[in-house]
């Protein structure tokens, strides 16, 4: 039940990655594999990489019919995905035809722009007003490439377990839920009365709450020109934010997502959670025994910006007008819609918000239309392009909040240690 592993297996996918990465521009603009096998397989037939909850099942059944003469086949790949892309790059063997890109991963790719085509040479300027102009910069490389079409964005809500809250004697209505929480400190405050009366936590561990502050914001540890700035104020108001909530008894330590953390949610241990739109997909994949218990509501501090995804087409693939007529159709707004509907992921087409489909409730929220609160999460929540070493530079932080909660750290000092070792990462990374 203690966080554990989680600093190793960072530390271990960051170092394989950045090994990797010597050897990717080797393999830039060939997309051939070994054999000279062309990006996608076997000549006249197309491959999509995926993830679990990237699109909608249907939405992938239905292209498989539609685009049944290339042979369209989805391959949904689990863990690390990353990390498996750039081995197929590295390796030059079995590259997709196309293939998602998460967008905590794009700043890394976008530094390696050789490995994609540019969508602008495949006529896309019909509809690239549809998506939000910072979506389609964070695709956007320095010299201007489209290597991106974005399937998703992320604003957060709060999502909360309405009968936890009613044994505790909490409101469970969306908007009164919201007007107690409105501010980190009135969370903070809610949390203390759940806990009193259920023993709940309202924060799986002490770093996701630094996850989410630094989410709301519009300025992460590395600036625009690759400058440090972990020690600004920032930085700091996460830092202190995630300190609080762990001296104040919120944080339950657990591993995010694990199956400590679907245990502790499905009996009510956690019952509230921040999280982007597509969280509801993780959640319902979880627990879902406890459908009809959830509602969402706006996230406590304002809007955060987390995640969102893209769909790319590899630099190799032989077949690219057919590439692209999958991608156009796969974001059409009807498909975004169904996505929705299915996984939670929230659509980064802005022509979906008139699907029938965001009116309706949602049997797992209790019948609650959802797709409002994310909507209006939209119009104020901020937005940046991410710098390809923010990973780097940001994962002291989170060994050193790790270490105020698992081994006692003073917090001054961890936050010192915390502020060295980002300058040193970035360092080393640029």
């Amino acid at each position: 039940m203690k966080l554990t592993g989680k600093r190793t297996r960072l530390s271990a996918a960051i170092a394989a990655v950045t090994v990797a990465a010597l050897s990717l521009t080797a393999c830039a603009g060939g997309g051939q594999s070994a054999s000279g096998t062309a990006a996608g397989g076997d000549s006249g037939t197309l491959s999509a990489w995926v993830w679990p909850g990237a699109m909608g099942e249907d939405v992938m059944s239905a292209a498989t019919t539609q685009f049944a003469s290339d042979k369209l086949e989805f391959n949904t790949i689990g863990d690390n995905f990353k990390q498996k892309l750039v081995t197929v790059f590295t390796g030059k063997s079995g590259v997709p035809s196309i293939t998602g890109v998460k967008g905590e991963d794009m700043p890394y790719f976008r530094q390696q722009g050789e490995l994609f085509t540019d969508l602008k040479t495949l006529g896309v300027d019909d509809i690239l007003a549809q998506y939000p102009s910072w979506k389609l910069a964070e695709a956007t490389t320095a010299d201007g490439k489209l290597i991106g079409l974005p399937m998703d964005i992320g604003p957060t809500g709060l999502f909360y377990r309405t009968d936890v809250l009613a044994q505790a004697g909490l409101p469970t209505d969306p908007a009164e839920v919201a007007a107690q929480t409105s501010t980190w400190e009135d969370y903070f405050a809610f949390g203390e009365k759940l806990k009193a009366a259920t023993g709940a936590f309202i924060s799986v561990s002490i770093d996701d709450v630094f996850t989410k502050v630094m989410g709301q914001s519009t300025s992460g540890i590395v600036g625009p020109n690759g400058e440090f700035q972990g020690d600004s104020e920032t930085v700091k108001k996460a830092w202190d934010l995630s300190v609080e909530a762990y001296q104040r008894g919120l944080v339950a330590n657990l591993v995010d997502e694990s199956p400590d953390w679907a245990s502790a949610v499905s009996s009510g241990k956690i019952p509230t959670v921040i999280g982007a739109a597509w969280h509801a997909g993780d959640i319902k994949g979880a627990v879902p025994d406890t459908s009809g218990k959830w509602a969402v509501t706006t996230t406590p501090g304002g809007p955060a910006n987390i995640g969102g995804s893209f769909l790319t087409i590899p630099a190799g693939t032989a077949n690219t007008a057919e590439a692209i007529k999958v991608i156009r159709y796969l974001l059409d707004p009807k498909n975004q819609a169904i996505t929705y509907t299915q996984v939670g992921n929230f659509p980064s087409n802005a022509q979906t918000l008139n699907e029938p489909q965001l009116k309706e409730g949602d049997a797992f929220f209790g019948g609650q239309v959802t797709a409002p609160v994310f909507e209006k999460a939209v119009e104020s929540m901020p937005t940046k392009v991410t710098s390809p070493y923010e990973s780097e530079a940001s994962a002291p932080y989170t060994t050193e909040l790790i270490n105020v909660a698992t081994q006692g750290k003073d917090p001054q000092q961890a936050w010192t240690d915390a502020v060295a070792a980002s300058k040193q990462a970035l360092a080393a990374a640029q």
